[in-house]
């Protein structure tokens, strides 16, 4: 039996808003190839890292886990 995925609360740094979204619709609304994305506490660099840590036991019954991407700083 397949679980239900909690929902993503995806928060870009400097915007006080966020957006909710399905697990599958991620990949719309982030950028892995240049900005830098956080899910509770630890760096993702793909759609595959992200759907493995929300697959943990640990997230199973929370309603929505909490995304924040970082965009990429220019001439850093």
């Amino acid at each position: 039996m397949d679980q239900e995925m909690p929902k993503l609360m995806i928060k870009v740094f400097g915007d006080p808003g966020g957006e909710i979204c399905e697990l599958e619709e991620a990949s719309n609304y982030l950028n892995f190839e240049s900005g830098i994305i956080v899910v509770e506490g630890q760096n993702v660099y793909s759609y595959d890292d992200l759907v493995q840590i929300a697959s943990q036991e640990k997230y199973r019954n929370k309603e929505y886990i909490e995304v924040s991407q970082i965009p990429p700083i220019e001439g850093g």
